[in-house]
């Protein structure tokens, strides 16, 4: 209903820049069709304010006990990215994503609280120059769980990051702390199949065709696939990958 709702209100804005006398000389002129379809949406925007179906989300409950490391991916605080989000896309969002909860968290309408999106409506969002996708278990895939997937490298092959975080408790000082660490989970995604990759062995036999090849490269570049640099280092190993196959 909301997604027609918006249509019906997009095309009548639209008809509005088009054919309204007061605007017409002045987009005939000086405004292409793609500006003028951004300024309609602007204005939908304008019109639905704290009613747009991105803050239709619970409040989110910050942590208020003691805590070591982050649960949240790269920033404590909020920065600023794109939402697809129940059909439509929500650019320059304040956003964060608490990975210990797998809750994506923006700003409020008012500005005064912030609000948990419900996850089965978010197709993507970015901020802090990653991408994540959301995808759906698939057996016939090798894909085995639906969640929210931080996608690396998207060219003839991908690679990917299952972004999860444990925490264990201890007490300091008389009180308790909790201390985070990252558990992320690495897959590469070649020939319509996802594969799960903990270690140099593993991404050697998905990429066997070329193996001879890529131990040369990485012995010459110094990529040594430790758990420490896995992120970087299987990114680098793909990349190389990729440009030898084609």
């Amino acid at each position: 209903m909301q997604n027609r709702a918006f249509m019906k209100l997009l095309w009548v804005l639209l008809f509005y820049f088009f054919y309204s006398p007061s605007f017409s000389q002045i987009s005939n002129n000086d405004i292409s069709p793609d500006d003028q379809v951004k300024q309609s949406i602007q204005l939908y925007d304008k019109f639905t304010g704290d009613q747009a179906a991105i803050y239709n989300g619970g409040e989110y409950v910050p942590y208020i006990f003691r805590k070591e490391g982050s649960p949240f991916f790269e920033s404590d605080s909020l920065t600023n990215g794109y939402i697809a989000y129940a059909g439509r896309l929500y650019d320059s969002v304040p956003v964060q994503y608490d990975v210990a909860r797998n809750q994506v968290v923006i700003e409020n309408y008012d500005r005064l609280s912030k609000i948990v999106l419900h996850n089965h409506a978010i197709d993507s969002f970015h901020f802090s120059n990653h991408t994540f996708i959301r995808l759906k278990e698939d057996p016939g895939q090798n894909l085995d769980s639906t969640d929210f997937y931080d996608l690396l490298l998207n060219s003839h092959i991908q690679v990917l990051a299952r972004r999860k975080k444990s925490f264990q408790e201890t007490f300091k000082d008389n009180e308790v702390v909790r201390i985070f660490h990252n558990e992320d989970h690495f897959y590469i995604h070649k020939g319509n199949k996802y594969y799960e990759v903990n270690n140099k062995k593993e991404v050697l036999s998905i990429f066997n065709d070329k193996k001879r090849e890529l131990r040369n490269l990485m012995r010459q570049q110094k990529i040594k696939l430790k758990r420490k640099n896995f992120n970087e280092a299987l990114v680098k190993t793909a990349t190389m990958y990729d440009q030898l196959i084609n």
